[in-house]
């Protein structure tokens, strides 16, 4: 489906303040509220953050529009700030009100201006994530390392774990089963991962005639393989496969802390993944 005028005309303005920007950061002035000064600087952080990214695109016209929602990139508006001068600072009605000059990271290749310009030429799609064991049961700890990566980057539509939750993995093997999840979960795109795990028994030399002697502890293996699905087609459009190993000492939790850190490199391809496809998206909107 092409995108109406109004898209285009906030992606043209994007893409032009993007290729123009030459100034590291962007000076504004805010003010924020908190019951302390640190609730306070981060609500500031917020406005400043919302302020800059607001001379490029007008995100109250995107939110109503249902384009793009911005509210988990303001959420991490304090990673984007490279300095803080407080100007005034105050108790206002039981509250801490201060007044502060920020600069905002506006680099082209700075995390917040490639999260936006992402976010924005993928059109914030609706984005589910279901990962299966071996068993056919949903590995939730992937899930949710997932699902925290996508919100991380500023998507705003990832389905809920409950949402999710009533998905068979068993109908997500061919691509009229992802096509029909993608419907019935309301997904522009289906993250699916396959979780394999094992352990083995760490032995360790007894220093007689070269044997082994066994211990209580365990290695974990992980292997999450994931695929990126384009919901309306059932087209894999990104894999890929990361392993790791974890000890315990017990099988269960040396499995879980291996699938932990398969997991945890899972969702930064994850993040490799989506930025592709949104550069893909800019190059075919030009």
């Amino acid at each position: 489906m092409g995108k109406s005028w109004w898209q285009k005309s906030l992606l043209t303005l994007a893409a032009v303040f993007m290729m123009s920007a030459t100034a590291a950061a962007q000076s504004v002035v805010v003010d924020g509220y908190g019951t302390d000064e640190r609730s306070a600087l981060k609500d500031a952080s917020r406005a400043a953050v919302e302020e800059v990214a607001g001379t490029f695109v007008d995100s109250r016209t995107l939110v109503e529009n249902a384009a793009v929602k911005l509210d988990q990139i303001y959420t991490k508006a304090q990673g984007f700030i490279t300095s803080t001068e407080i100007l005034e600072k105050k108790q206002e009605n039981g509250l801490v009100y201060l007044r502060a000059r920020m600069d905002v990271d506006t680099n082209p290749n700075a995390q917040l201006m490639n999260n936006l310009s992402m976010v924005m030429m993928l059109n914030d799609p609706r984005i589910a994530v279901v990962v299966s064991q071996a068993d056919g049961s949903h590995a939730k700890a992937a899930e949710s390392a997932l699902d925290d990566k996508l919100l991380e980057l500023g998507f705003s539509h990832v389905a809920a774990a409950e949402q999710v939750a009533g998905t068979s993995p068993f109908g997500l093997r061919d691509a009229a089963g992802r096509m029909a999840a993608g419907q019935s979960l309301g997904a522009d795109y289906l993250v699916l991962g396959s979780l394999q795990t094992s352990a083995t028994d760490i032995s360790l030399p007894d220093g007689e005639n070269g044997s082994y002697q066994k211990t209580l502890l365990k290695t974990g293996n992980a292997s999450l393989t994931v695929q990126v699905i384009r919901a309306a087609s059932g087209e894999v459009v990104g894999t890929f496969t990361t392993t790791a190993k974890g000890v315990g000492n017990s099988e269960s939790t040396a499995k879980a802390k291996a699938a932990a850190k398969a997991s945890a490199k899972a969702a930064e391809h994850l993040e490799e993944k989506f930025r592709h496809l949104g550069s893909e998206a800019g190059l075919h909107e030009w």
